[in-house]
């Protein structure tokens, strides 16, 4: 039977979006999409169903007349075309990336579901990308009530007038459409064509196709304009009524499924069908299809958390699927990490002369690798690898690729029971990363002893380092990366056994001691590894406790890992309950998400935790793993203590609770000067963007800003160009004053001399010609030098050199920091190249620089190119997503976003430090504690200092 309607909102459920608004392939765009439509109704009907089947009578009664909407863009005024023309029929404007925006008025009468067509000239050898937004009249700074689409992205077929259509919901009321340009990168090749626009045409008929000339002659005779709109009602015909009636019953997206479970179930079904047909599709990664094509389209996987096109989603199911065998492996094999398997081994090559490690000589231990320096060397460290089965075995070690063109010479010696077996020598330019030292011979279990060493190995033109030794039984084999032979059933339970589960237990569930240490759905990532699959300590029984210290007005955030340890997936119901303390009762203070593996590369390891989604449930796929993030937020709860429950449930599963003790603390991220953090660009349009913006620490806005906007959004600075005077002035109206803007020269000056560098001179002295209380800004870039920085300085005001000039005394840096560091500075770096794998870009750090250091810049916090959903093919390196994305229902975080967010409170917490220290800078800190605090302390040290030492 049907459900009755929800009494309450439907919850939010996240999906990805495609590149623009008519592309994707969630439940709800296949709704919004004519022709799934359509595929929709094939469905159902070899299913025996019908409209009547599906839906309550009250849904099929058809209206007596049909909403059709016409808007004749040339009719505007011709002081609201901004900048574009109008040539007989048709607005139009230039065949450039860049251009002038027209905003059209449109009222719709009566709220509902409307197919909006878009007429427009084209050739089929041209494309000139025009974006269509629509907005709510007078409330536009709330952003576009759904994504941009794009018209004309793909050249028609013949040339002439073309038809570009969408399905959208609108409720009734006045609303904006504005029509822009689109710089044209992405899109395909083709000549650049003029923008020409002929109409605007909406309608109820969801079936029907675009109006003709003469139907559209007809309408407009049939009743009066209102500006340049039509709207008049047509009857709906006798022969249309089953049409319209089977046009009601369209794929129901999540917000729906609990007011039609039985009609969400089969839209399922018909979704997962079209996901299955496209993911049995092959591509080759070095010919990926088109971004349009539907096995681009990005899915969430909800069995095994994968955020992917339907193809990668499956090539990497099939890979972890691959990682645990069901059968015996007819081999044996050892995979040791070396580095953490010999006892004492220094991060610095430093060892006690009289102690038991100084024969360690010069190796040590650096990012996970036994490591070496370059030229000649001594020392000898040695690690035993358990070996439980006899057997002849090949030993193979790991090493860096830097090796396959640097030699890093050094000898291996393996030895069984105290006698050696054989001896290798890593030398030259190895061809792999994988050398097969030797073979050796295991009588019984026991250990098997590799020495490393140095002594008269000879010079080494680069770093020695030594990752991993592999021993195998099957000679044959050849290991490949870092991807280990799979387990057997075995080595799992033994593996779990470890973890603390019980030889029952279907599930363990457990909360990291470090949230930003990224889950892995490898089933061997450990300690040794960077990221973690397993419980970093046994866990037990059914109940996890986490104590958490909050910031007035902050957030903290708890990672909470779920392996499944049987061969069948596990759905979990999560319910995250309230703050609840003296204080009072706070819902919604306590949120869960789950995290969205994703694709940042070809390769099966190029995966990670990306996303943060609202999802009805959380999936744990068959021997593997689920990460849920819960995000404890204190804005509006007072200072106190509190409790929270977040209770996991499933079928055939014991509940399983975390139990939250927080202490939100009166003391607030909120010094006097705070540091600057400027993401570089800005977030997607609207104000539930902009207020995540300034929850997650952002404070430098780059474009035009009213001092009262400044101070309601909490930004510091504006970067804003000077193009004429006219700007200064246009500044000055909306309330600024010198010190709340800088003007940024071009952009990462590098020339050497003054002529390399006139561009920037000429236009730093045309601003100054304008007015000399202008703040300049010049940020050197990675290729500048001493000399860049000598000929910058007498018009700088404001520096922001890359990092390179920033950390180390190479470089003439020394010298450099005697020019920007009086001044004020920041630094740049630029996470876009590893974007989906970063940490904090230096937010955390800004508090200790020297100088006049008022704060960091990263490149970038939304840079977004083409599609930030689409994590495996960004079109170009530097694309950069470090904040939100864009959905439906606003700001979709990212794991590094929430980490940013973190770094930011930290930062501000030593910044209140600082001040409660009476110090202006950082040079100004004499006490060891003290720097210590600022440079290194947590949340925890920095609120519970601050309150010990009130003002």
């Amino acid at each position: 039977g049907l459900a009755a309607p929800q009494s309450q909102p439907a919850p939010v459920v996240d999906e990805p979006l495609g590149a623009r608004y008519s592309l994707g392939l969630t439940l709800w765009h296949l709704g919004h999409q004519a022709e799934r439509i359509r595929q929709f109704h094939e469905y159902l009907r070899g299913r025996k169903l019908s409209p009547e089947k599906l839906l309550p009578a009250a849904r099929l009664k058809p209206p007596a007349a049909m909403q059709r909407l016409l808007l004749e863009p040339e009719l505007l005024p011709a002081d609201q075309l901004n900048g574009w023309q109008v040539e007989g029929d048709y607005v139009t404007s230039g065949a450039t990336d860049m251009g002038p925006t027209l905003s059209l008025p449109l009222r719709v009468p009566r709220a509902g579901t409307y197919r909006l067509w878009v007429q427009f000239a084209g050739r089929p050898d041209a494309r000139a990308v025009t974006f269509l937004k629509i907005y709510r009249a007078g409330r536009e700074a709330a952003g576009p009530i759904c994504q941009p689409d794009e018209i004309y992205a793909e050249p028609p077929e013949q040339a002439g007038p073309a038809w570009h259509d969408l399905i959208v919901d609108l409720p009734a009321g006045d609303y904006v459409l504005k029509l822009g340009h689109v710089t044209r990168w992405w899109h395909g090749p083709g000549a650049y064509d003029q923008r020409r626009i002929d109409c605007l045409y909406l309608t109820e008929e969801l079936w029907a196709k675009p109006p003709t000339t003469e139907a559209r002659q007809a309408l407009r005779q049939s009743a009066r304009p209102a500006g340049i709109q039509w709207s008049v009602t047509a009857p709906l015909q006798p022969t249309d009524r089953a049409t319209w009636r089977w046009w009601q019953v369209r794929p129901l997206s999540w917000e729906d499924s609990a007011a039609n479970p039985r009609l969400f179930a089969l839209s399922r079904a018909f979704w997962q069908g079209l996901v299955n047909e496209l993911a049995a599709k092959e591509y080759s990664e070095e010919q990926v299809p088109d971004y349009r094509a539907p096995e681009r389209q990005v899915v969430f996987h909800d069995t095994w958390n994968l955020v992917a096109n339907p193809v990668r989603a499956r090539r990497q199911i099939k890979a972890l699927q691959g990682d645990v065998s069901r059968k015996p492996l007819g081999y044996h094999s050892v995979w040791h990490d070396v580095a953490s398997n010999i006892a004492g081994l220094s991060p610095e090559a430093k060892y006690d002369p009289a102690g038991p490690y100084a024969g360690y000589g010069g190796w040590y231990r650096d990012q996970g690798a036994l490591v070496a320096s370059y030229g000649t060397g001594t020392g000898t460290v040695a690690t035993e690898v358990p070996v439980a089965t006899p057997g002849r075995y090949a030993v193979w070690v790991r090493s860096n690729p830097t090796n396959l063109s640097y030699t890093a010479p050094w000898f291996g010696t393996v030895s069984v029971a105290g006698k050696e077996q054989f001896r290798y020598s890593h030398e030259g330019k190895i061809p792999s990363i994988w050398m097969k030292m030797g073979e050796v011979v295991v009588a019984r279990p026991g250990k098997v002893k590799v020495a490393f060493t140095l002594d008269g190995a000879g010079a080494g033109e680069t770093y020695r380092r030594i990752y991993t030794l592999f021993l195998v039984d099957d000679l044959t084999m050849t290991p490949q990366g870092t991807i280990q032979p799979p387990w057997t059933m075995e080595r799992y339970r033994q593996r779990a056994a470890q973890a603390g589960a019980g030889p029952r237990d279907k599930m363990l569930l457990w909360l990291s001691n470090d949230p930003y240490r990224r889950l892995s759905q490898e089933v061997w990532a450990d300690h040794t590894t960077g990221t973690v699959s397993w419980p970093e300590r046994p866990v037990k029984g059914t109940t996890r406790v986490k104590e958490l210290l909050v910031p007035g007005e902050g957030s903290r955030a708890v990672q909470v890992g779920i392996r499944n340890l049987t061969d069948r997936p596990l759905t979990l119901n999560v319910q995250a309950g309230p703050l609840e303390g003296k204080a009072g009762r706070f819902p919604g203070a306590v949120t869960w998400r789950v995290q969205g593996f994703i694709p940042y590369g070809p390769d099966r390891q190029a995966w990670t935790p990306f996303f943060l989604l609202r999802r009805p449930f959380v999936k744990v796929p068959p021997l593997n793993i689920a990460g849920v993030w819960l995000t404890v937020k204190s804005r509006g709860v007072p200072a106190g203590t509190y409790t929270a429950r977040v209770r996991f449930t499933g079928q055939g599963l014991p509940a399983h609770v975390v139990t939250l003790k927080v202490r939100v603390s009166a003391v607030k991220p909120a010094p006097r000067t705070p540091i600057l953090i400027d993401g570089w660009t800005q977030p997607h349009e609207g104000e539930a963007y902009r207020r995540d913006f300034a929850e997650h620490g952002m404070n430098v806005w780059p474009g035009e800003m009213s001092k009262a906007e400044m101070r309601r959004w909490g930004i510091r600075l504006l970067r804003l160009p000077v193009g004429s005077a006219e700007d200064l002035v246009r500044y000055k109206a909306l309330g600024l004053d010198y010190s709340d803007w800088i003007c940024p020269i071009l952009d990462e000056p590098g020339g050497k001399t003054e002529e390399e560098l006139k561009p920037f001179l000429d236009e730093a002295r045309r601003i100054k010609a304008l007015d000399p209380k202008v703040r300049l800004c010049f940020n050197p870039s990675e290729a500048a030098t001493l000399s860049t920085f000598q000929i910058l300085a007498p018009l700088c005001d404001f520096w922001v050199p890359y990092s390179l000039h920033v950390f180390g005394s190479h470089w003439d840096n020394p010298k450099k920091w005697e020019i920007y560091r009086p001044k004020p500075w920041m630094w740049y770096t630029t996470p876009c190249l590893w974007d989906k794998t970063a940490g904090d870009p230096g937010i955390r750090q800004a508090p200790v620089q020297p100088g006049n250091c008022v704060g960091v810049a990263f490149f970038a916090l939304n840079y977004p190119w083409r599609d930030q959903w689409d994590t495996a093919y960004e079109h170009i390196a530097d694309a950069s997503t470090m904040g939100a994305v864009l959905s439906r229902h606003g700001p979709v975080a990212t794991v590094i976003w929430e980490q940013l967010g973190e770094a930011a409170q930290a930062a501000q917490l030593a910044m209140c430090v600082r001040e409660r220290l009476g110090v202006k800078t950082f040079d100004e800190v004499k006490d060891p504690a003290h720097q210590h605090l600022i440079r290194e302390g947590t949340l925890e040290e920095l609120i519970r200092w601050l309150e010990e030492h009130q003002p």
